[in-house]
Order: structure tokens, then sequence, then C-alpha cells
């Protein structure tokens, strides 16, 4: 079987933000899953990085429109609509792993 994986996703997921940044879009075309099972898996890699002493460090998603910041955000997953002018177009986040 060619298609086995030398490690776990979380670990490929890993490696991959601390080579460089990331939209969720990206990691989950790099790694070979749906995008919404990256916000999952990106909540438990920041419980395992403050551990080490690292974290998930983002620049925050932003409305297209009016360029309203999500710089409060909590979770990762990204909001359906900005609640300044209640446009739907919202930009990525882009994540890396800073120590």
């Amino acid at each position: 079987m060619s298609n086995e994986r030398q490690q776990t996703i979380r670990h490929e997921i890993i490696s991959l933000l601390t080579n460089g940044p990331m939209t969720v879009r990206e990691i989950s075309q790099s790694v070979g899953i749906m995008e919404k099972d990256v916000y999952h898996h990106l909540t438990f890699i920041e419980k395992t990085l403050r551990r080490r002493k690292k974290r998930i460090d983002l620049e925050p998603y932003y409305c297209l429109d009016c360029g309203f910041k999500f710089n409060k955000r909590k979770t990762f997953k990204k909001p359906g609509k900005c609640p300044a002018c209640r446009d739907g177009r919202i930009a990525s986040a882009v994540f890396r792993i800073d120590s």
C-alpha cells in the first residue's frame, strides 16, 4: 500500500505550519482531508503545542467588504457573516506555529 501515512494527520499539520504560514484550504489539500476536519485538528494541536511552550499564531479573518478584522475570535472556524456590515464574504485566516 503506497497510500500509508508516515506520520499522523496532526503531526503532518504541525510540520506544515512550522515550515510556514498556511490557510485552512492549503492545509486541507496538503494533508488530504476536508476543510471542516482541519478546524477540528487545529483545536487539539493547540493543546499539544501549549505543553511544548508553543502556540498557533494566526492572521485573523477579515471582511472583504468593510475590512472588519475578527481579532478576538476564540475558535478557529470561519465566521459566517461580518458583524459590522452583515456581508458574508470573509477572507481566510492564515495559520502558523510560533514558539
